[in-house]
C-alpha cells in the first residue's frame, strides 16, 4: 500500500512539472512578443511612416486580440477541456506573429498584431488556471509566480537579442523568432501536456454543482469580480505602458538606444524576482504587506524615472525597482483569481479578470500616446500614472479583504492553499 502511495504521488509530482513546465513557456513566449512590440516600435515608425497616434494603435492592437479572446478562451477550455484550447492558442500566435515581417502597411501590421493578442489571450486564463489546479494545495500562489515570471523572462531575452545585435539591426528576424519557438512549444504540449479533464467533467465542479454565470456575476460573486477586474485594469494599465513604452520614452529622456534597453533589461529582471519572491511570500499569507510595498515600490520608481535627473546606474536601479514594483500586485491579482471562483467556471472567471486587465493594456498605451500627442513630456507621462497606481492599490487590497472575509468559494481553499 505504501509503495501505491509513492507511486501516485511520484506521478503527480510528475504531471505538476510537466504541466508547470509547459505553462511557463507559453507565457516565456508571450513576455517575448511583447517586448518585440516595444523594442522594435522605433524601427516600425519608420518603416511605416507611424505617427505617435498610430504607435500607440500598434501598441494596442494586440491587446485588443486579447480582450477579445481572454473570455472566449476560458469558456472553450470549460467547454471542451484545457489541452486542446491552449494548444491551438499558442499555434495561432506563433503563426501570427510570423505574419507581422510580411506586413505591406498599417492596416496589415495591426491585423497581424490583433491576431497575435488572440492567440495570446485565449492561452493565458487557461495556463494561470491550469497551473493553479495542477499545483501542490500549499503551493499554488508559489507555481503561479513561478510561471508568471517567465512573462518577465521573455521580455528580458527579446531586449538582450535587440541590444547585442544577434539577428542584426534588422527589426523582422525578431518577430520570426517570435513566431517560430510558440509553433515548436505547442508541437511538444501535444505529447507532454497531461490530458484535460473529460467533457463530463467541465460542467460541474467537485462538488457536482453546475456552474453558471451567477458563479462570477451573481450578488454574491459581484464585489470581488468587480474589485479584482478594476485592480487588474489598472495594474496592467501601468505595466504595459512600461514594457511597450519605457524603451521610446528613456530615449526621449536622453538615454542612447543602448542604454535605454540596458534599463528595460533590468525592469524584466526585477519583474522575474518579484513574481517568483511575491508567490512564495502569498503562500506564507504576507498577501496585505506585499501588494502595499510592492505598489509603493512602483509610485516611486514612475516618479524617478520622470521627475529625476537620471544616470545608466540610477535608471538601472529605477527600472529594477519599477519592475518589482509593476509585478508584484500582478502576480498576487493572478495568484488569488482562480481561487475567487468554483471550479466548474474557474477558466471562464480567469477569462474575464484576464480580459478586464486586458482593457488597461490597450488603456495604458494609448493613453502615453495621447499624452504625448498634446505636448506632454515622456517624463509627465509617468508621472501622470501615479494616482492609478494608487487607485490599485486600495483594490488590490480590496480583493485580498473580501478572499479574507469567508466566501463560500474561497474560504475553505484559502484555508488550505
Amino acid at each position: 500500500m505504501e509503495d501505491i502511495r509513492n507511486v501516485r504521488k511520484e506521478l503527480i509530482e510528475l504531471r505538476t512539472v510537466q504541466v508547470v513546465t509547459m505553462c511557463f513557456l507559453v507565457i516565456m513566449l508571450e513576455g517575448f512578443d511583447i517586448q518585440a512590440a516595444g523594442v522594435t516600435m522605433r524601427k516600425l515608425a519608420s518603416a511605416f511612416q507611424l505617427d505617435k497616434m498610430q504607435m500607440g494603435y500598434f501598441a494596442s492592437s494586440s491587446a485588443v486580440g486579447v480582450l477579445l479572446f481572454a473570455a472566449i478562451g476560458g469558456i472553450l477550455a470549460d467547454r471542451f477541456g484545457r489541452k486542446p484550447v491552449v494548444i491551438a492558442a499558442t499555434t495561432v500566435f506563433g503563426l501570427a506573429c510570423l505574419l507581422t515581417p510580411w506586413s505591406t502597411g498599417f492596416g496589415s501590421l495591426l491585423v497581424a498584431r490583433f491576431l497575435t493578442g488572440a492567440g495570446l489571450g485565449a492561452a493565458m486564463p487557461v495556463v494561470i488556471a491550469m497551473t493553479s489546479d495542477h499545483s501542490p494545495a500549499s503551493q499554488k500562489k508559489r507555481y503561479v509566480g513561478i510561471v508568471y515570471c517567465a512573462i518577465s523572462l521573455g521580455g528580458m531575452l527579446c531586449a538582450a537579442i535587440m541590444a547585442t545585435g544577434w539577428l542584426g539591426s534588422d527589426w523582422r528576424p525578431i518577430y520570426y523568432v517570435g513566431g517560430v519557438l510558440p509553433i515548436a512549444v505547442a508541437l511538444a504540449m501535444i505529447a507532454y501536456l497531461p490530458a484535460s479533464r473529460p467533457k463530463s467533467a467541465l460542467a460541474t465542479d467537485a462538488a457536482g454543482v453546475e456552474g453558471t454565470w451567477a458563479d462570477i456575476l451573481g450578488l454574491s460573486k459581484l464585489p470581488i469580480t468587480l474589485t479584482l477586474w478594476l485592480a487588474t485594469f489598472l495594474t496592467l494599465a501601468v505595466m504595459y505602458l512600461c514594457v511597450l513604452w519605457m524603451p521610446t520614452l528613456l530615449q526621449q529622456r536622453g538615454f542612447s538606444s543602448t542604454d535605454a534597453l540596458i534599463i528595460q533589461t533590468m525592469y524584466n529582471l526585477g519583474s522575474t524576482v518579484a513574481a517568483v519572491v511575491v508567490g512564495y511570500l502569498l503562500d506564507r499569507r504576507h498577501a496585505y504587506s506585499v501588494a502595499t510595498v510592492g505598489y509603493i515600490v512602483l509610485a516611486l520608481g514612475l516618479y524617478f524615472l520622470g521627475a529625476v535627473a537620471l544616470g545608466l546606474a540610477f535608471g538601472m536601479t529605477t527600472g529594477f525597482l519599477v519592475g518589482i514594483g509593476a509585478t508584484t500586485g500582478q502576480t498576487l491579482l493572478y495568484a488569488f483569481a482562480p481561487l475567487c471562483y468554483p471550479a466548474a467556471v474557474r477558466n471562464r472567471g480567469v477569462g474575464c479578470a484576464v480580459a478586464a486587465g486586458r482593457l488597461g493594456t490597450i488603456a495604458g498605451p494609448m493613453f502615453a500616446g495621447v499624452l504625448q500627442a498634446g505636448g506632454l513630456t515622456a517624463g509627465m507621462v509617468l508621472v501622470w500614472m501615479i494616482p492609478a497606481v494608487v487607485v490599485a492599490l486600495g483594490a488590490c487590497l480590496l480583493v485580498v479583504r473580501i478572499l479574507h472575509g469567508g466566501d463560500a468559494y474561497v474560504a475553505p481553499r484559502l484555508a488550505h492553499a
